[in-house]
């Protein structure tokens, strides 16, 4: 069972991620230590920088490079679920679920689309660039 079991995951992530990249706008991205964190570098019309890492990454995808100052928008939040059957997971791999505890999130940057699977995430902002 994932350490945050008892809580609503899938709430928690999206609200995570409404209240740190939702209209902000994209910087860059970075991946730590070898691919298991992701890390999204934005900043807020106002100018202050934020910034999410998404923690025990599973896969990450970008369907093209996200553009600097594309506008972001969360698309989803999706926690997987290992029992259900799907014809479209079986035939394309990125669609399969890792497992129980993990969370597929998909975020517009611009044209561009992210897709990550992890199981958490956790953001900050930069008090000094507002």
């Amino acid at each position: 069972m994932p350490a945050l079991g008892f809580t609503d995951q899938r709430g928690r992530l999206r609200r995570i991620l409404e209240n740190s990249l939702e209209g902000a706008l994209y910087d860059s991205s970075e991946t730590e230590e070898d691919g298991r964190m992701v890390v999204v570098h934005a900043h807020r019309p106002d100018g202050r920088a934020v910034s999410v890492r998404f923690r025990a990454v599973a896969s990450s995808d970008a369907s093209e490079a996200p553009l600097p100052d594309a506008v972001i928008k969360l698309r989803d939040v999706d926690l997987a679920n290992p029992g259900c059957l799907s014809l479209l997971a079986f035939a394309v791999p990125r669609f399969r679920s890792p497992g129980p505890g993990y969370a597929r999130v998909r975020i517009d940057a611009g044209a561009a689309r992210l897709d990550i699977v992890c199981q958490d995430a956790e953001w900050w902002e930069d008090a000094g660039s507002a």
